[in-house]
């Protein structure tokens, strides 16, 4: 099977906006959950207020880190916006995947007011691309229906 990441689109939509509210920057921040099931969006502030690169304040990272381990979820994903390019790894990005276990999520726009997504796995140098599923709201209303049987 193939790796996957699964948000919802409430997760995916928190994630959208924090990425348009800080253009013309990057955004960036954390993903916190279990088993490739995103549980929490962790906005941070992106402190070098740049529109090429990325580095999560460090107050930010330390307390969304400390909000992961006290609710018991793992560090799941890394996301950052691309304001002016597409959703794949800068040498930077690939330079920087300091957590080997993490799917890096890559937002870009289609033009100035369409936002897509896609996810990596960037180990030592190596790309590979993360299926992102988006649970909507039909289908968890869907899926909690039928656990209920």
């Amino acid at each position: 099977m193939q790796p996957s990441l699964t948000f919802t689109e409430c997760q995916a939509m928190r994630m959208i906006s924090h990425a348009q509210n800080a253009l013309p920057n990057e955004a960036c921040g954390l993903l916190g959950g279990k088993s490739e099931h995103v549980s929490t969006v962790y906005p941070g502030t992106n402190s070098e207020y740049s529109s090429l690169s990325y580095l999560l304040d460090p107050v930010d990272q330390w307390n969304a880190m400390k909000a992961i381990d006290q609710s018991g979820e793992d560090l799941i994903g890394i996301f950052h916006s691309h304001p002016q390019g597409l959703a794949v790894p800068s040498e930077t990005d690939i330079s920087q995947a300091y957590y080997p276990q993490a799917t890096y999520v890559i937002l870009a726009r289609y033009n100035e007011k369409g936002w897509y997504m896609r996810g990596y796995n960037l180990v030592k140098g190596q790309i590979k691309e993360i299926v992102l599923r988006m649970l909507t709201a039909q289908s968890t209303i869907l899926n909690r229906g039928s656990r209920s049987h």
